[in-house]
């Protein structure tokens, strides 16, 4: 994934999240990253107010809500945690990844063309010159048909991330490992386009998706592959695999 980059318009054109509701922008003076994946741009806003639409995970796949905790143990060994209070979500990372706050919305594209959502971690900046190798996100979709909705989610973050159609493997189901979430995993695969020297040629977008009262609650994971340390389908899974309600 290329270089981070300033775009200063991306934040007064940010209206719409990835299923067109309505999105409620950050305080006035918040923090604005942007990073640029592929052709693209991945934005990064850092505000206090959180983004409207897209459920949370206890909504979309508990029936009732999870004690509070101060913090959330991970429950794969020598993981760490990312944390997304108001997607009431949590799953865990290698311990390598860099998590961003818990107020960041990260995605792909440019409103109103756009993927975006919360719990954003990656992994590999600048393992090639100028790129990131690893993203992670939540977000939602308006289909509850959980494979129908991994694989359109993963098809818009190929076009979107790495301007390729990408071609999605049949979906395949996928249980937490605590055995309370049922949803369902897809890996879109496709090439890049002109790699810089020493970056991947190729990529997966890794998808898992649950239906929700909403449509369906999403989680993201592009990364180039073919590379050293490249995330395959196996840990893609695994990441999956540790998703679980959480409410701080």
């Amino acid at each position: 994934m290329p270089p981070p980059h300033d775009f200063d318009a991306f934040l007064a054109e940010y209206r719409t999240g990835p299923s067109g509701q309505s999105r409620t922008l950050p305080a006035a003076g918040a923090v604005v990253l942007v990073f640029a994946a592929a052709a693209t741009a991945v934005a990064v806003t850092r505000g206090s107010d959180a983004p409207a639409g897209g459920p949370s995970l206890v909504s979309a796949l508990t029936s009732e809500a999870p004690a509070s905790v101060a913090a959330p143990p991970p429950v794969l060994p020598g993981y760490q945690v990312v944390a997304a209070p108001d997607r009431d979500a949590a799953y865990d990372v290698p311990a390598g990844w860099h998590i961003a706050p818990a107020d960041t919305v990260a995605g792909f594209g440019r409103a109103p063309d756009a993927l975006t959502g919360k719990g954003y971690a990656t992994d590999g900046r600048d393992y090639c010159p100028g790129s990131t190798r690893t993203v992670s996100f939540l977000t939602a979709a308006a289909d509850a048909d959980s494979a129908a909705a991994a694989t359109a989610v993963g098809a818009e973050a190929a076009r979107l991330a790495y301007a390729d159609p990408g071609a999605a493997a049949p979906a395949e189901p996928l249980r937490s490992i605590d055995g309370g979430q049922q949803g369902m995993f897809v890996e879109t695969r496709g090439r890049i386009a002109r790699p810089a020297p020493g970056c991947a040629a190729e990529y997966s977008v890794y998808t898992w998706a649950a239906p929700s009262t909403n449509g369906s609650f999403v989680m993201v994971i592009a990364a180039d592959t073919g590379v050293p340390h490249a995330l395959d389908a196996a840990g893609a899974k695994r990441v999956f695999s540790s998703i679980r309600p959480y409410e701080p």
